[in-house]
């Protein structure tokens, strides 16, 4: 009975992260491996490589949808993915040699910056009410070192990329918030894809039996994302990412103080 209860939790857990994920383009990550760490008590390395399998469900799911309504730039797919696996190689290796208790103050500092930025840059952009947008990206070296930093931490810390390449692409790049986006989503599927089967070669498949509730609901939360990403407005997307990534990356900050103090 007990069992059946953790399943049902996870794929509520699983459904409501990836409508929010990919409304925000971040995947998710950033609330699963929280919940997974200090709710169900799993080990951060495992907690990483099951957010990372939720995301590659859940951007497979969300692509599908974004590419039939053609909001995927598909050169910056190409980019992106290609660098950004690169940097999952090295961030989930990396992951393996960090204690936990390090692992979950970097994850707090390093989320709650990511939503600084977020903020900051929207609202730099969007002062005095003037906000534009291209179509398409342009194809960067700088494009290229940040998707590699994203890379590296979307492995050492199980979630998307869209946390920092959505921030650079919609405010710095200026390119549509729903392009940019729905290709940020797109691509998380190689990257995560790499690096879960990493996380999970070194951890073994010791919370396996929880992927199948994290990955339906993760695809169904997906589907109901995406419908929601086609019609809302623009810069409220990019505000809302940023408010999200903040708060739960505060309640990780609260969290692991609260559990250090314990210790």
């Amino acid at each position: 009975m007990f069992l059946l209860a953790v399943i049902a939790a996870v794929f509520a857990l699983a459904l409501i992260v990836a409508m929010i994920g990919n409304i925000v383009g971040i995947g998710g990550g950033v609330i699963n491996v929280l919940f997974l760490i200090y709710i169900f008590r799993l080990n951060p390395l495992d907690a990483a490589g099951l957010s990372l399998i939720a995301i590659v469900f859940s951007s497979l799911s969300g692509s599908i949808q974004d590419m039939r309504k053609l909001l995927v730039d598909m050169k910056m797919f190409v980019v992106i993915g290609s660098i950004a696996v690169l940097g999952s190689v090295i961030g989930s290796i990396v992951t393996t040699y960090i204690s936990p208790g390090i692992f979950k103050g970097v994850f707090s500092i390093i989320v709650i910056f990511i939503g600084i930025f977020s903020i900051y840059s929207t609202h730099a952009q969007t002062r005095g009410g003037v906000e534009y947008y291209r179509d398409a990206g342009d194809h960067l070296k700088e494009t290229g070192i940040l998707s590699l930093v994203a890379g590296v931490i979307s492995g050492f810390m199980g979630i998307g990329i869209g946390g920092i390449m959505g921030t650079y692409l919609t405010a710095v790049r200026r390119v549509k918030p729903k392009i940019a986006f729905a290709t940020i989503i797109a691509a998380m599927l190689p990257v995560s894809a790499v690096g879960a089967t990493i996380h999970f070669y070194y951890t073994g498949l010791e919370s396996i039996y929880l992927a199948p509730s994290l990955i339906t609901g993760a695809m169904i939360g997906a589907v109901l994302g995406s419908r929601i990403i086609s019609r809302a407005p623009q810069a409220k997307l990019r505000f809302f990412q940023g408010y999200v990534i903040i708060a739960f990356g505060t309640l990780s900050a609260i969290l692991f103080l609260l559990t250090t103090h314990q210790i």
